[in-house]
């Protein structure tokens, strides 16, 4: 008879999972480590995900975005629902940053700490895909590609420097509000 798979011990393997790969990064982190940590035998860790990569997108899977979607998305250019407007986000782009902010750790490891899997390059093809759109609809198709590159650089930077300082969603929230003002209207929105 087929053993019946437990949501408690799926959810303690991707809460262990979670701490392993937040602070090893995925080409350090261990299914033994990610078991001990669950307090179950490391085999029973092959139970609910075939390996370690298998794990690793289930770990991820509240940040993965297909982001040329997120950033085309349109719609209101604020969202009072949240009380969070910024200046020049579409409020399919706020709803994709707030939930950003509830799964830090997860897009921390997405874009820093995935060295070694198929998402190694996800931060490039965010900076590429923010670039694209930006080129699209928001700057003079003149304007230096490089310059757009750092603006888009530099923003993903203080992104992730919001992630791993957060302070609540308030906090991050305004220093958004300041981040988009300074890099968005600086390249002429």
């Amino acid at each position: 008879m087929a053993q019946v798979l437990k949501d408690e011990i799926r959810e303690k393997i991707l809460a262990a999972a979670l701490e392993e790969f937040y602070e090893r990064g995925y080409k350090l982190a261990t299914m033994r480590n990610i078991a001990a940590t669950a307090l179950i035998p490391t085999g029973l860790t092959y139970s609910y995900y075939k390996n370690k990569a298998d794990l690793f997108d289930a770990v991820l899977r509240p940040v993965l975005y297909d982001w040329e979607r997120v950033l085309t998305a349109g719609g209101e250019t604020e969202n009072r629902h949240f009380n969070t407007e910024i200046y020049g986000l579409s409020k399919a782009e706020m709803e994709c940053l707030l939930n950003l902010f509830e799964h830090r750790k997860e897009f921390i490891i997405l874009i820093d700490k995935s060295d070694g899997t198929k998402y190694e390059y996800e931060r490039e093809r965010f900076v590429k895909n923010i670039e694209d759109h930006l080129f699209k609809h928001c700057v003079n198709p003149s304007t230096d590609a490089v310059f757009v590159h750092i603006i888009t650089n530099n923003f993903v930077d203080g992104l992730m420097q919001i992630m791993y300082h957060y302070k609540g969603k308030e906090w991050a929230i305004m220093i958004l509000r300041k981040l988009s003002k300074i890099y968005l209207s600086g390249i002429g929105l």
